[in-house]
């Protein structure tokens, strides 16, 4: 049998990218729309016997109209080419509260579309024409989508019962225990205990964490189709082709292919220490660093570090703001260095109110005050206001 895995489409994420398209809409979520339509495409054309997608196709629990739209039709192209497509809901689409209805009961009316989002283990029976010999194969899907709490979760997982007489597959969404590399930081994240994966299990398909990678041979986070974040620099983004079969002995046989899609480059730039250098000379160095084409169109972080706090209060914000225009966004961070030569364990990043403050500054005289300290101090306030807006 062949099935795709697929997870974490995240669609109407608008993340690292204020440019809009020529259709008026924010180009970061068009650029997740677009490997998705891809990736159905390609879906398509390796017509498998199965779809499995892991969690999080929307970005939230309530997409906007346009993204629902999107979705649906995309999914109609499964549907109607007779692909049972099996979905499980992830922490980001999921309803916190109970009487929240979720975005994925509209996939209910569509045939062959497999929604599962009600916060408890469900199976999903599949089966697939075979030969005249064999008749046809039977498969047993096991799913348990994102629960109201990792407690839930955990009594879910206790419910699961392998069938002997069919092909068992496992779908979570969710961080493998012991491996904190597979967290990505989330709130209600829920943990998945390993001992699970030895049950006799033929596939586990796992979503949330966004890299390709095999937890075991036959355990398998597909990632992400896009890149969401900069934890995911050099990440390469698809889906997976599972070819799953079994030999006269009934020992399973699996081969993987990963099937990348376009997604938006992304580049991790070397840092540049400003150790030594006069204003002139950084701001020359940035302008010369922005010129680059190759920088175009593409997703960027610049971290300067060793920068003194005078020079750092000097910086031309607007004109630096249009050099970072030329790529298609950069995250450009200063690590600040303490006047007594320590530096800074902070890093800042040009944000409007720090930059209009330092600008107002420099544009007026204040008679009888230390310009350069209550610039310290303004930007001190700012940052902890800012601060704590992102925490909350």
């Amino acid at each position: 049998m062949k099935f795709i895995h697929i997870s974490d489409t995240h669609l109407g994420a608008a993340t690292l990218g204020r440019k809009f398209s020529a259709s008026g809409v924010n180009q970061r979520e068009e650029d997740i729309c677009h490997v998705f339509a891809y990736a159905i495409d390609k879906i398509l054309e390796l017509k498998p016997d199965f779809v499995l997608h892991c969690g999080d196709l929307f970005h939230s629990v309530r997409p906007s109209n346009r993204i629902i739209d999107f979705a649906l039709r995309q999914l109609i192209k499964l549907s109607q080419a007779f692909i049972p497509t099996v979905i499980i809901s992830g922490n980001h689409d999921s309803p916190k509260q109970r009487g929240i209805g979720s975005i994925y009961s509209i996939l209910d009316v569509f045939p062959h579309i497999y929604p599962v989002y009600k916060g408890r283990y469900e199976t999903k029976e599949l089966h697939l024409a075979q030969n005249k010999e064999h008749g046809t194969e039977r498969v047993l899907v096991h799913c348990i989508p994102h629960c109201l709490t990792d407690e839930l979760f955990q009594e879910e997982l206790e419910r699961i019962r392998i069938s002997e007489k069919a092909t068992n597959i496992l779908m979570l969404h969710g961080v493998v225990s012991g491996i904190p590399e597979f967290s990505m930081g989330e709130f209600a994240e829920q943990m998945i205990p390993d001992s699970y994966f030895g049950l006799g299990f033929d596939y586990v398909a796992l979503g949330h964490y966004h890299k390709y990678t095999p937890v075991q041979e036959n355990v398998i986070y597909a990632g992400s189709t896009e890149r969401i974040s900069f934890n995911e620099i050099g990440q390469e983004k698809g889906f997976l082709e599972v070819n799953l079969s079994r030999s006269s002995a009934g020992a399973s046989k699996l081969e993987v292919k990963f099937h990348p899609v376009p997604a938006r480059q992304m580049i991790d730039l070397p840092d540049l220490d400003a150790f030594g250098l006069d204003q002139i000379q950084l701001e020359t160095r940035l302008e010369n660093i922005f010129d680059l084409p190759e920088l175009e169109e593409k997703i960027i972080r610049l971290r300067i570090t060793n920068l003194p706090q005078h020079i750092y209060q000097l910086l031309p914000f607007r004109k630096i703001n249009q050099w970072k225009n030329k790529a298609f966004f950069c995250d450009l961070r200063f690590e600040l260095k303490e006047e007594s030569g320590a530096v800074s364990s902070e890093t800042t990043s040009i944000g409007r109110l720090n930059q209009e403050l330092l600008e107002y500054l420099n544009s007026i005289v204040v008679e009888g005050l230390d310009k350069r300290k209550l610039s310290e101090m303004g930007l001190s306030y700012v940052n902890q206001v800012l601060s704590e807006a992102d925490f909350a």
